[in-house]
């Protein structure tokens, strides 16, 4: 009993202690780092998704065709397969047709995880959002 008492009054190795701490808080901020920075990178990355999409869809005056098709492009290009939501007031709701000078927006919504942290798994939501004019009148 006694010499359990003196093992633990004892302070040889303290420095190790405070130096194993040190280190794996500092990995624990490197990897809270480089979480934050490829986060950063998917949103420049759906920014640039959504601009190309809203640039399609203003050139050709609508939300369907010739979008998707560009929609596939970017998804293969990025790496992203984000949730897309139109927002406009149609001309032709069938074809999907918004009339020149109608204001069209879109809306980008990607779901990541938060990782390197073992099993936490911490969701998070990107969103990106663009707007533009069509510049297609219909007859």
């Amino acid at each position: 009993m006694i010499k359990l008492i003196n093992t633990l009054k004892n302070k040889r190795g303290e420095g190790y202690v405070d130096v194993v701490v040190t280190v794996l808080i500092f990995m624990m901020l490197l990897v809270l780092a480089l979480n934050m920075f490829s986060f950063l990178t998917v949103k420049q990355d759906m920014d640039y998704y959504a601009k190309e999409m809203i640039y399609c869809a203003s050139a050709n005056g609508r939300t369907a065709y010739k979008v998707d098709a560009r929609k596939a492009e970017l998804t293969s290009e990025t790496g992203l397969n984000p949730t897309v939501t139109w927002q406009a007031t149609y001309f032709n709701t069938s074809d999907q047709t918004v009339q020149y000078g109608d204001t069209i927006t879109v809306t980008l919504t990607y779901n990541t995880y938060f990782k390197g942290f073992g099993v936490f798994r911490i969701p998070i939501t990107l969103t990106a959002k663009y707007s533009g004019l069509s510049m297609k009148y219909f007859k």
